[in-house]
Protein backbone atom coordinates (compact mmCIF):
# COMPACT_ATOMS: atom_id res chain seq x y z
CA UNK A 1 0.00 0.00 0.00
CA UNK A 2 1.59 3.37 -0.86
CA UNK A 3 1.40 5.84 2.35
CA UNK A 4 -1.06 8.20 2.31
CA UNK A 5 0.29 11.38 2.41
CA UNK A 6 -1.33 13.49 5.34
CA UNK A 7 -2.87 16.72 4.47
CA UNK A 8 -0.96 20.22 4.92
CA UNK A 9 -2.27 23.46 5.32
CA UNK A 10 -0.33 26.33 4.13
CA UNK A 11 1.90 27.87 6.73
CA UNK A 12 2.13 24.65 9.09
CA UNK A 13 4.82 21.90 8.36
CA UNK A 14 3.93 18.12 8.02
CA UNK A 15 3.34 17.18 11.64
CA UNK A 16 6.33 14.76 12.77
CA UNK A 17 5.72 11.18 15.35
CA UNK A 18 5.67 13.04 18.34
CA UNK A 19 9.30 12.85 20.18
CA UNK A 20 9.32 10.86 23.45
CA UNK A 21 10.37 13.21 26.44
CA UNK A 22 13.46 11.23 28.19
CA UNK A 23 12.72 10.03 31.47
CA UNK A 24 14.80 10.44 33.88
CA UNK A 25 13.96 7.28 35.73
CA UNK A 26 14.97 4.26 34.42
CA UNK A 27 12.44 0.96 35.50
CA UNK A 28 14.81 -1.02 38.14
CA UNK A 29 17.12 1.42 39.03
CA UNK A 30 17.96 2.38 41.96
CA UNK A 31 16.61 5.90 43.45
CA UNK A 32 19.71 8.33 45.07
CA UNK A 33 19.13 9.15 48.20
CA UNK A 34 19.26 12.53 49.92
CA UNK A 35 21.59 13.30 53.21
CA UNK A 36 18.19 13.88 54.18
CA UNK A 37 16.78 10.70 53.49
CA UNK A 38 19.75 8.79 54.75
CA UNK A 39 19.46 10.98 57.93
CA UNK A 40 15.80 10.22 58.39
CA UNK A 41 16.28 6.30 58.05
CA UNK A 42 19.44 6.48 60.26
CA UNK A 43 17.32 8.43 63.14
CA UNK A 44 14.52 5.57 62.07
CA UNK A 45 16.74 2.78 62.97
CA UNK A 46 17.79 4.32 66.09
CA UNK A 47 14.82 4.59 67.15
CA UNK A 48 13.00 1.59 66.35
CA UNK A 49 16.45 -0.24 68.06
CA UNK A 50 16.02 1.82 71.26
CA UNK A 51 12.51 1.28 71.79
CA UNK A 52 13.43 -2.94 71.40
CA UNK A 53 15.75 -2.79 73.57
CA UNK A 54 13.79 -0.86 76.10
CA UNK A 55 10.83 -3.37 75.70
CA UNK A 56 13.35 -6.47 75.57
CA UNK A 57 15.49 -5.79 78.65
CA UNK A 58 11.94 -4.63 80.57
CA UNK A 59 10.14 -7.57 79.21
CA UNK A 60 13.61 -9.93 80.60
CA UNK A 61 13.46 -8.04 84.06
CA UNK A 62 9.24 -8.87 84.23
CA UNK A 63 10.05 -12.43 83.48
CA UNK A 64 13.17 -12.50 86.04
CA UNK A 65 10.83 -11.24 88.84
CA UNK A 66 7.55 -13.20 87.79
CA UNK A 67 9.79 -16.60 88.20
CA UNK A 68 11.15 -15.67 91.64
CA UNK A 69 8.50 -13.81 93.43
CA UNK A 70 6.32 -15.43 96.52
CA UNK A 71 3.25 -12.93 97.47
CA UNK A 72 3.43 -11.14 100.65
CA UNK A 73 0.30 -10.42 102.61
CA UNK A 74 1.15 -7.22 104.28
CA UNK A 75 -1.36 -5.80 106.52
CA UNK A 76 -2.67 -1.71 105.80
CA UNK A 77 -0.58 -2.09 102.00
CA UNK A 78 -2.69 -1.69 99.30
CA UNK A 79 -0.28 -2.75 96.78
CA UNK A 80 0.29 -6.33 95.57
CA UNK A 81 3.65 -6.95 97.70
CA UNK A 82 5.98 -9.71 96.70
CA UNK A 83 9.29 -11.22 98.08
CA UNK A 84 11.90 -11.86 95.32
CA UNK A 85 14.48 -14.10 96.87
CA UNK A 86 16.87 -13.42 94.64
CA UNK A 87 18.07 -11.81 91.38
CA UNK A 88 16.89 -8.39 92.47
CA UNK A 89 19.45 -5.85 93.55
CA UNK A 90 16.90 -3.62 95.76
CA UNK A 91 13.13 -3.43 96.62
CA UNK A 92 11.57 -1.86 93.17
CA UNK A 93 7.86 -0.53 92.31
CA UNK A 94 7.85 -2.43 88.86
CA UNK A 95 4.77 -2.13 86.37
CA UNK A 96 2.84 0.91 84.59
CA UNK A 97 -0.74 0.17 85.45
CA UNK A 98 -0.94 -1.72 88.13
CA UNK A 99 2.67 -1.32 89.75
CA UNK A 100 3.58 -3.67 92.50
CA UNK A 101 5.52 -3.26 95.29
CA UNK A 102 9.20 -6.15 94.78
CA UNK A 103 11.15 -6.54 98.20
CA UNK A 104 14.48 -8.34 98.57
CA UNK A 105 15.14 -10.39 101.84
CA UNK A 106 17.30 -8.12 103.37
CA UNK A 107 14.60 -5.19 102.96
CA UNK A 108 12.58 -7.44 105.65
CA UNK A 109 14.91 -8.19 108.03
CA UNK A 110 12.79 -6.47 110.40
CA UNK A 111 10.30 -3.86 110.74
CA UNK A 112 11.66 -0.70 110.97
CA UNK A 113 13.18 -1.69 107.54
CA UNK A 114 10.39 -3.57 105.81
CA UNK A 115 8.14 0.28 106.87
CA UNK A 116 10.98 2.64 105.30
CA UNK A 117 10.94 0.54 101.88
CA UNK A 118 7.05 0.21 101.63
CA UNK A 119 7.11 3.99 102.69
CA UNK A 120 9.34 4.65 99.79
CA UNK A 121 7.95 2.71 97.26
CA UNK A 122 4.23 4.05 98.29
CA UNK A 123 6.06 7.26 97.68
CA UNK A 124 7.09 6.09 94.13
CA UNK A 125 3.80 4.91 93.28
CA UNK A 126 2.23 8.29 94.58
CA UNK A 127 4.28 10.43 92.73
CA UNK A 128 3.09 7.90 89.75
CA UNK A 129 6.94 7.25 88.92
CA UNK A 130 6.47 4.40 86.78
CA UNK A 131 5.12 6.29 84.07
CA UNK A 132 7.58 9.39 84.23
CA UNK A 133 9.94 6.87 83.71
CA UNK A 134 7.99 5.29 80.70
CA UNK A 135 8.03 9.21 80.03
CA UNK A 136 12.14 9.00 80.09
CA UNK A 137 12.40 5.85 78.11
CA UNK A 138 9.96 7.69 75.23
CA UNK A 139 12.46 10.64 75.33
CA UNK A 140 15.80 8.31 74.84
CA UNK A 141 14.30 6.44 71.73
CA UNK A 142 13.03 9.46 70.50
CA UNK A 143 15.92 11.43 71.24
CA UNK A 144 18.42 8.29 71.19
CA UNK A 145 21.58 10.53 69.24
CA UNK A 146 21.76 13.34 71.67
CA UNK A 147 24.04 13.37 74.76
CA UNK A 148 21.76 15.98 76.59
CA UNK A 149 18.45 14.02 76.14
CA UNK A 150 20.64 11.04 78.04
CA UNK A 151 21.69 13.00 80.97
CA UNK A 152 18.76 14.98 81.74
CA UNK A 153 16.87 11.30 82.02
CA UNK A 154 19.79 10.29 84.35
CA UNK A 155 18.99 13.52 86.19
CA UNK A 156 15.49 12.86 85.85
CA UNK A 157 15.88 9.72 87.46
CA UNK A 158 17.92 11.25 90.36
CA UNK A 159 15.34 13.95 91.11
CA UNK A 160 12.84 11.27 91.29
CA UNK A 161 14.54 9.20 93.97
CA UNK A 162 15.64 12.02 95.87
CA UNK A 163 11.77 13.52 96.06
CA UNK A 164 11.09 9.74 97.03
CA UNK A 165 13.17 9.71 99.56
CA UNK A 166 11.95 13.31 100.82
CA UNK A 167 8.07 12.11 100.53
CA UNK A 168 8.57 9.01 102.19
CA UNK A 169 10.18 10.80 105.27
CA UNK A 170 7.40 13.07 105.15
CA UNK A 171 5.08 10.23 105.54
CA UNK A 172 7.38 8.48 108.20
CA UNK A 173 7.76 11.74 110.17
CA UNK A 174 11.01 13.69 111.01
CA UNK A 175 12.06 10.86 114.40
CA UNK A 176 12.17 8.56 111.66
CA UNK A 177 15.05 10.74 109.19
CA UNK A 178 18.27 8.94 110.49
CA UNK A 179 16.58 5.43 110.42
CA UNK A 180 15.78 5.93 107.34
CA UNK A 181 19.26 7.21 105.58
CA UNK A 182 20.73 4.10 107.11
Amino acid sequence: HPKAEEPTIPGMEPSQPPVQAERSEVPGAAKELSLTDMLRMLWLVGAAAMVLWLLASNLAFSVRLRQNRTGVQIPGCRRRVYLVESGLASPCLFGVLRPAIYLTPSAVRDEASLRHVLAHEETHARHMDPLWALLRGLCLALYWFNPLVWIAALASKTDCEMACDEGAIRCLGEEERLAYGK
